[in-house]
């Protein structure tokens, strides 16, 4: 089961996601709709709605979790799951770990999200230099963070090997000046 997009949104604002947040999962969701028409282009077997869906709550908790700690991605998978929406709940709790290297909807949301650094698309040693900048306050985080990097890369060149993805070409929709399809 799929929601639409209307109720999406919707729930976005009823849980008092930031602006700043909504600006970045509607980004994420621009890059994860183009991952997923390439790999679909490539025959794999990825449901876009499904994709669409999740890249835009892959971050419904982030906000409560930056208020009370804990694991924003688990959050969002619970509160998914009890909304009815196993699929996006198991996407929405893997954008930050993967559970496996197979090419599937959560690949793409959990590699868009690590492409989109506020609400512009970057590559990935931009969006990790700027992670490192944040976060890495010590020795044990900057090593988290580089591990982090070097899984993420594995998930690119899983997905350019399997399909012919070109990372860079996701760079072409900062050129989009909205989402006009989100907006009106």
């Amino acid at each position: 089961m799929i929601p639409s997009r209307e109720w999406t949104l919707g729930l976005m604002h009823e849980r008092g996601m930031p602006p700043h947040i909504i600006r970045h999962s509607k980004t994420v969701r621009l890059a994860a709709v183009y991952v997923a028409a390439v790999l679909q282009e490539a025959g794999f077997g990825i449901d876009v709605r499904l994709v669409d869906r999740a890249a835009l709550l892959h971050d419904i908790c982030k906000a409560d979790s930056l208020l009370n700690g804990g694991d924003h991605a688990l959050m969002g998978r619970r509160l998914m799951e009890e909304l009815g929406y196993l699929r996006i709940g198991e996407i929405v709790g893997q954008h930050i770990r993967l559970e496996s290297l197979e090419v599937n909807e959560a690949m793409v949301v959990n590699y868009a999200d690590k492409r989109v650094m506020h609400d512009r698309v970057v590559s990935l040693q931009k969006r990790f230099i700027d992670l490192m900048n944040r976060y890495g306050k010590n020795e044990q985080s900057m090593q988290r963070i580089l591990k982090h990097y070097a899984d993420v890369s594995e998930v690119e060149q899983v997905l350019v090997r399997s399909s012919g993805f070109e990372p860079e070409r996701l760079n072409h929709l900062n050129l989009i000046t909205g989402d006009h399809t989100l907006d009106g």
